[in-house]
């Protein structure tokens, strides 16, 4: 999603909820932002979770929260390779439709390689393979060979 102008965070999560329920069909229990988020602690049936710590919390929900919000900072190595990997830095094209492009440019490269990852034990495979069946097909005249090394000496 492409947001037009320098929007405040409080105000980008409600449209980001609208748009992944519409994508996946489903209900969302809780969206994870970081601290940096100053909003609602509810947006309709979603609870936000922010790992500030709160007063009456017990030891169990503080722990819950700050696995949820570990898994959260994960994302944020990913969001820096992208950026550093991925040309995302500066976007060089024009408007949210160039945002857009932009962003879906970079996530398919990224896909690209990690399915290329996994995949990379059979692409080896496969060209191995390749290359050795051109190297038995190719027909080679031995007599040819002396007959020329003979005549250039």
């Amino acid at each position: 999603m492409a947001i037009e102008g320098n929007m405040f965070d409080g105000h980008t999560l409600q449209p980001q909820l609208e748009q992944v329920k519409d994508f996946t069909d489903g209900r969302i229990k809780k969206a994870i932002v970081d601290r940096g988020y100053k909003g609602q602690d509810r947006i309709g049936d979603t609870e936000v979770v922010m790992p500030n710590a709160r007063k009456r919390e017990s030891y169990y929900q503080k722990k819950q929260r700050e696995k949820r919000c570990r898994s959260r900072a994960g994302i944020e190595g990913l969001i820096s390779h992208l950026k550093l990997d991925y040309r995302m830095l500066r976007n060089y094209l024009k408007g949210t439709a160039g945002d857009q492009i932009n962003t879906l440019m970079a996530a398919t490269a990224y896909n690209m390689m990690k399915w290329m990852r996994m995949r990379r034990e059979e692409i080896l495979f496969f060209i191995f393979r390749l290359f050795s069946q051109s190297l038995v097909l190719a027909p080679v005249n031995m007599g040819a060979l002396r007959v020329n090394n003979n005549l250039s000496c």
